[in-house]
């Protein structure tokens, strides 16, 4: 089994502020703002939270959700910046 290292909160801030970077230079602001998960994960999304509410959730589902979690965390952030952009913009 491959182990991977652990990523500190720093390193994901870093990775986090990247991918910010990145959609606000590559992206217009119209595409970040329709920006949607795939079915699949939004699937799998739904799943995590039911078991979660019900209190069935694994030590690795938790994580997942936790993952998931902060990545939702970070899409909020960059859908804020860029409806102000926007705002401002207009």
């Amino acid at each position: 089994m491959i182990q991977h290292p652990k990523v500190t909160a720093p390193l994901k801030e870093s990775a986090y502020r990247e991918v910010l970077e990145y959609m606000a230079s590559h992206m217009s602001p119209e595409d970040v703002l329709a920006f949607k998960v795939s079915d699949s994960l939004q699937q799998r999304i739904e799943a995590l939270l039911n078991k979660n509410n019900s209190g069935k959730l694994s030590a690795i589902e938790k994580r997942e959700l936790d993952e998931i979690t902060e990545f939702n965390r970070l899409m909020v952030v960059i859908f804020a910046r860029t409806a102000a952009t926007q705002k401002q913009a207009s």
